[in-house]
């Protein structure tokens, strides 16, 4: 009898069963079992946020947008802009940047003329004549010296072309006197152009734009004049740069573009100089006319042009000349000058350079073209009849061109190579002694060089870049605690959820970056910057450090630094430029250097230094020194000693532990001797010790440990006396607070203060525990008023040390030391009163010598502000046995890590095990494998191979494991195999490669840790070899693994493989409508991404499968998308048993959101809940715990309740960028959905990107089928709390009325347990919504 195989609903899931004619007849006789109703899909939405932009730089530009006494330089890439100050120590200092353009930018130039040597020239001579008090005005000079005013009027403005305008971008100060963008957007007509910006080029005096694209069309502009435009900015005018316009179709492809210097003798004269290609033939046609002609006139007729010869080749670089309207043109085999354009057919000068074997950098069969130029920075009139021209190959290399006049080219030299890819990023700026160079390409750093006279370049910087990237991977941060010893790990486990989290570092995230030598593994990290510009080694480990001036002219200037070590002190002598460092004894100086440190106080010509043992003052004309034991007088106990000291310009407190109990001795400083005033008695150990002044009040703040409770006692001792008079023992009433509330008992009885600083009323309390406490006065502004902790910051396991920060324009800061890493709390501005999350970034230490290495654990930090030429940047880190001089970076960002690969890395995995990165580096074509330190950089690799000898197993070392090392092998997948076989586990490494046309080769490698004796010490090193391997007929595209087996996908064709007798079986397979893009396996179902028709899921463990060998498809899109890749987010958003979200990017810079219904729905058909548009396609999401330890994690405002804690789904961009993805409930989605409708339909411009599509719905519609309407861009509620948007845009009685209805509905107050609801008071709405804002925005990193 026939049977067939149909899906049969058993057991609440869907199964494949043969069924016969007999059953099917049999089960028409019975009642039909009711089939569950489906579940709802959930109203999810989501939330996007760049976190890390794309580091790409395509352009690099020489510009003036704010005035011509700077001198700037602009960083364009495909989606910002960055202006950078290059300072007089060849330093590039960033000033602004500007990321909101809403689309790709697709060229740019620079309208009107640099004159930054011309004012810089005026203002020197300007100085020298008032210096030797002559006339402001030389008579020799036509010119006249620009007004300091004219600091605010931009001499340039940067033209930008987006998909359908052009933007016209400058800057200006602010009120507060910051400096921010403006800029002027205009529409490109649609019937003009198609995709205009492929071409684009702007007149040498700034008074015409012309735009082309590949069509048979070009629009040239014309612009207004640079003073124009000002007059217009200042008077509050829009700015209009275009007078008029006028479009020419021409006779074939253009394919370059450009203006042409004019002849001095003419100067209003225009020349626009157009290539075009029309059946293979080069044509090279001017058009020119005069400023004063219209341009109608001008462009009325089609010039014939003029025929380019072939055999000079295509046209890679047209060079326009300074000097007789000529210019250069250089192809892939040739240059030539072209001269007399004007006069009729052209004459042609052909050149030749010198040879230049290819270096390292140059990547193809072809020898390498030369793909970018840029004009030296010289005085106008240097450029009347000379012309000086850098040109860049893409390997690096550059030459100088020197052409004077007709005579062509007069002297080329070859500098270099640049040790970078250049592609159009290259561009030449002044310095006092040279010209600095900067150089970028497609992939890998970029660099910056200093080109002296008569001197070879020396390289003096990078220019960050990890695009583009293949892979993402994320470290574990508990494997650091794994390898405790079973009692430790038991009583762990006692502790609060919430405390073992904390335990827990976050975990890094990695990529895989660059090409050949450009190739890295590179830790995306986000913070502060601290450069280091001096490393200095001490023989021992050191405590504590203070910068002091030096008093000493016979020295040469420079300062010294104090160190406090163990047992005694140091001093050093450092020379300003850091060159010279120099150790002095006890005998050379006046400081106490036999006794430990404990305090420093450094003003005006004043240095006090307090040890155990001397209290010393110095100044330029006298020193005193007076002994510790004399100042406590302590008859009673001889063996009284100080264990603490704080020192201000007036008081001086003393830690004294004198008969098993700790007391604190204050002191009057008069100059030159120390007055006893009071001694505090104190309960318990004095931990730490401050002086600070509090509500006019000088203070002394204790930090005591009473029966193992921390507590913080503040003793006021009034305004400081001015007569000597010692009033011993007076009793005072300090104000004492519990800091050991709230803790568990474990970390309680271990916790006590560990330094204290203040900025003004606020008081800031490090713990040993790792807790930072705020602590701000309850009420007036009494001093007698009552203490509150008024938030608490956790920041590692290690004490938190915490010192007074930068000043900030929002305020003060506080640096935290820990071994979680150096932090940085920025204050808030004082808008805000509530407990907010404020701005806490990690400060990552970097040295240009070696980018490989881990930012160190510092434990001690000082500025430098003291010292003459340091500002508040600059500081002093302690690492250790370390000193680090170091330069603070002003504002956050990304802050990369390299590690070199020296080829180009292909795939990247993370073991916990090894504890180390995997990858696959590929060096000239041949790949190998390779296992990186994530803390050091280290290679650890040690390749062997396993042979028996006699019956036993030993390694051979080898240059390769068995299966790679060969120049034909491509290597397609990585992947990591956790194989279980009989109660044992092995983790696995599994190489997918092909081998010539259609060879599949499939190796297994083992890895184990091993350690080596060196004669540096014991290193560790990675063994490994191929465990077994295969070759079959068709190569893997994509693999996947389960603890059983390994997943292949073949040409259309999914393949399971488990192990039997050591080798590969085909246990069972699956035939897919388009080659897979990915595989995952999840909880029994595997995951298939494929190319063309979106996600399909498979069942692998079900009775059937396993019968029929055969997967069953359980899900799929019901619409075709070209997939990138997924993630399963079921196990972190908390949804039902058998449900299913995945996130799923495609080509078209698209993310979905793909929902199952689970087994009790009669569809399979995955149903998209949401959708967002994106400006750049994911190449790859992970998930984890990135976040720093300071972040609170709780689920509060709405999220959803039953995720334990936070976590974060990080999405790497095809461009170097990381997206952040968060999971909307849909009371959130209404409150930032209806936040970002205000500032789209709002009037203030900066809210939202360019070219942002603003016809969209509005409505929050959560069952709306446009599933785009659930997206909330991150970035635009980003720009909304930074610039503090919500009271304009949410300003009339409806919306606030919305805005608070939106707020009640996720009731922060209730989730915090306190039944607070949201106050109807407007002021207090705004500031619920800020801290929703920071709560959701807050960064993954």
């Amino acid at each position: 009898m026939s049977s067939v195989q149909a899906h049969v609903f058993v057991n609440d899931e869907w199964v494949t069963q043969t069924v016969t004619a007999d059953d099917l007849i049999a089960s028409r006789s019975h009642p039909r079992s009711v089939i569950p109703k489906p579940p709802t899909p959930p109203k999810y939405g989501i939330l996007t946020r760049t976190i890390i932009e794309s580091p790409i730089t395509r352009w690099v530009l020489p510009v003036q947008l704010r005035s011509s006494r700077f001198n700037d330089v602009a960083f364009v890439g495909d989606q910002s802009v960055q202006i950078s100050e290059l300072v007089s120590d060849t330093q590039l200092v960033p000033i602004a940047k500007k990321v909101n353009f809403g689309s790709r930018i697709r060229n740019c130039r620079v309208m009107g003329t640099h004159e930054y040597l011309k004012t810089k020239r005026h203002i020197t001579y300007s100085n020298y004549q008032k210096a030797d008090g002559f006339a402001s005005q030389s008579s020799n000079s036509s010119t006249p010296i620009p007004p300091a005013s004219d600091v605010g009027l931009f001499q340039q403005i940067l033209v930008l072309i987006l998909s359908e305008e052009l933007v016209f971008l400058f800057m200006s100060r602010t009120a507060a006197g910051d400096w921010e963008f403006v800029s002027s957007h205009h529409s490109i007509s649609s019937g003009h152009l198609v995709d205009p910006g492929f071409h684009m080029t702007i007149s040498p005096d700034g008074g015409y734009l012309a735009l082309a694209c590949s069509e048979h069309l070009f629009v040239v502009y014309q612009l207004e004049s640079i003073q124009e435009l000002n007059r217009q900015h200042s008077e509050g005018l829009p700015i209009q740069p275009i007078k008029s316009l006028k479009a020419r179709a021409v006779k074939g492809i253009v394919h370059k573009l450009e203006f042409l210097h004019p002849d001095s003798k003419n100067v209003s004269h225009v020349v626009l100089l157009i290539v075009t290609i029309q059946s293979g033939v080069l044509k090279l046609a001017v058009y020119d006319w005069e400023s004063s002609e219209p341009l109608q006139d001008a462009l009325k007729v089609e010039k014939a042009g003029h025929r380019l010869d072939g055999t000079i080749g295509l046209p890679l670089l047209i060079i326009p000349l300074t000097v007789c309207c000529q210019f250069l043109i250089i192809t892939e085999h040739s240059m030539v000058i072209c001269s007399d354009i004007l006069g009729g057919p052209p004459d042609f000068i052909p050149f030749e350079l010198a040879h230049k074997d290819n270096t390292s950098w140059h990547h193809g069969t072809n020898r390498p073209m030369w793909t970018a130029w840029t004009r030296p920075m010289r005085e106008e009139l240097y450029y009347a009849n000379t012309d000086l021209i850098y040109i860049a190959r893409e390997d690096g290399w550059m030459n100088l061109l020197e052409i004077i006049g007709n005579s062509g080219v007069e002297t080329s030299i070859y500098l270099g190579p640049l040790e970078c890819n250049i592609d159009s990023g290259f561009a030449s700026l002044s310095t006092p002694n040279g010209e600095l160079l900067i150089a970028g390409g497609s992939y890998g750093r970029g660099t910056i060089w200093v080109v002296e006279a008569r001197k070879n370049p020396k390289q003096i910087g990078q220019l960050p870049n990890w695009s583009p990237t293949t892979d993402l991977v994320l470290t574990k941060g508990a494997s650091t605690h794994s390898k405790s010893d079973g009692k430790k790990s038991s009583k762990r486990s006692l502790l609060p959820k919430k405390t073992r989290s904390r335990m827990l570092a976050p975990e890094r995230v990695f990529a895989c970056s660059g090409r050949e030598l450009s190739g890295a593994i590179v830790e995306l990290r986000y913070g502060i910057q601290a450069k280091i510009g001096l490393d200095l080694l001490y023989t021992s480990p050191i405590k504590r450090c203070w910068a002091i001036p030096s008093f000493d002219d016979t020295l040469g200037g420079g300062f010294f630094m104090l160190l406090a070590l163990p047992e005694t002190s140091a001093l050093l002598h450092i020379s300003h430029d850091l060159s010279d460092v120099t150790e002095k004894s006890q005998n050379e100086v006046k400081f106490d250097l036999l006794s430990p440190t404990l305090a420093v106080y450094v003003s005006k010509g004043v240095i006090i230094q307090i040890t155990t043992m001397h209290a010393t003052i110095t100044s330029l004309t006298s020193c005193y020194q007076h002994s510790i034991s004399d100042l406590i007088e302590d008859s009673d106990d001889p063996l009284a000693t100080v264990t603490d000291a704080a020192i201000t310009k007036e008081v001086l407190a003393l830690s004294v532990y004198s008969h098993s109990t700790f007391k604190v001795m204050v002191f009057n400083f008069n100059g030159s001797m120390f007055v006893k005033r009071h001694i505090l008695r104190v309960e318990g150990e004095v931990t730490a010790l401050s002086v600070n002044t509090l509500s006019a009040s000088v203070c002394v703040l204790a930090g005591l440990s009473q029966m193992e409770i921390p507590t913080l006692a503040i003793f006021p001792v009034g305004p400081s006396q001015s007569e000597e008079q010692a009033l011993a023992d007076i009793p005072q009433a300090p104000i004492n607070l519990n800091l050991g509330e709230g803790e568990d008992i474990d970390s309680m009885a271990i916790n006590a203060v560990t330094s204290i600083t203040c900025h003004g009323d606020q008081i800031m309390v490090g713990m040993r525990n790792g807790n930072v406490h705020t602590i701000r006065s309850v009420g007036g502004s009494q001093l007698g008023e009552d203490f509150t902790v008024a938030r608490t910051n956790h920041f590692g396991v290690s004490p938190s040390r915490v010192s007074a920060g930068m000043m900030f324009d929002t305020g003060p800061s506080t640096l935290v030391c820990n071994d979680a890493g150096l932090a940085i709390m920025k204050e808030s501005d004082g808008k805000r009163r509530l407990d907010r999350f404020e701005q806490i970034f990690r400060v990552w230490l970097t040295d240009a010598n070696e980018p490989h290495l881990s930012s160190p654990t510092i434990n001690s930090v000082a500025r430098l502000q003291d010292i003459q030429d340091y500002g508040d940047s600059t500081w002093v880190m302690v690492a250790g046995a370390h000193i680090l001089i170091t330069e603070l970076q002003p504002d956050p960002g990304p802050v990369p890590r390299y590690i070199p690969t020296r080829g180009t890395p292909f795939g990247v995995l993370y073991s916990e095990r090894l504890e180390a990165l995997a990858t696959i580096v590929i060096k000239k074509g041949i790949p190998s494998l390779h296992f990186f330190d994530p803390i050091t950089g280290a290679d650890l690799s040690h390749p062997t191979r396993r042979i028996s000898d006699q019956g036993d197993e030993r390694h051979v070392d080898v240059d390769y494991i068995s299966s790679l090392g060969k120049p034909n092998t491509k290597i397609t997948s990585l992947l990591n195999w956790r194989y279980k076989s009989k109660g044992n586990t092995y983790e696995w490494f599994v190489i997918l490669a092909r081998e010539g046309d259609n060879v599949g080769r499939i190796s297994v490698v083992s890895a184990e840790q091993e350690a080596v004796v060196t004669h540096t010490g014991t290193v560790r090193r990675i063994r490994f070899w191929t465990q077994f391997k295969k070759t079959r007929d068709g190569y893997p595209r994509a693999g996947a693994t389960d603890a059983d087996g390994l997943f292949l996908n073949v040409g259309k064709t999914v393949e399971y493989h488990v192990i039997e007798d050591k080798r590969f079986k085909a246990a069972m397979k699956y035939d897919l409508p388009s080659p897979a893009t990915s595989l995952e396996a999840v909880d029994g179902h595997l995951h298939v991404l494929t190319a063309h028709h979106s996600l399909v899921i498979l069942d692998y463990k079900s009775d059937a499968a396993i019968h029929s060998q055969r997967m069953v498809q359980i899900y799929t899109d019901e619409f075709p998308r070209n997939g990138l890749h997924s993630i399963n987010m079921k196990s972190f958003i908390g949804i039902g048993e058998r449900q299913q979200l995945i996130l799923m990017s495609n080509l078209t810079c698209s993310v979905y959101g793909l929902w199952s219904l689970g087994p009790s729905s009669n569809t399979s058909n995955l149903q998209s809940i949401f959708r967002a548009n994106l400006t750049r396609s994911i190449k790859k999401f992970v998930h984890g715990h990135t976040r720093p330890r300071w972040t609170k994690d709780e689920p509060r405002y709405g999220r959803i309740q039953s995720l334990p804690d936070r976590h974060d789904i990080l999405g790497l961009a095809v461009d170097g960028s990381l997206l952040q993805f968060s999971i909307l409930p849909e009371d959130a989605w209404r409150l930032l959905r209806y936040i970002q409708i205000l500032a789209v339909t709002s009037e203030e411009s900066r809210l939202v990107p360019t070219g942002y599509d603003s016809t969209r719905s509005l409505e929050l519609d959560a069952s709306s089928t446009d599933k785009i309407e659930m997206h909330v861009d991150g970035d635009i509620l980003q720009r909304c709390l930074e610039t503090q948007a919500l009271e304009r845009i949410a300003s009339t009685t409806e919306q606030l009325t919305q805005l608070q209805e939106l707020l009640r509905a996720l009731d922060p107050g209730t989730e915090e347990g306190n039944n607070s609801q949201v106050p109807d008071e407007t002021p207090t709405a705004y500031e619920y919504a800020y801290s929703i804002l920071e709560y959701y925005l807050s960064s993954a990193l």
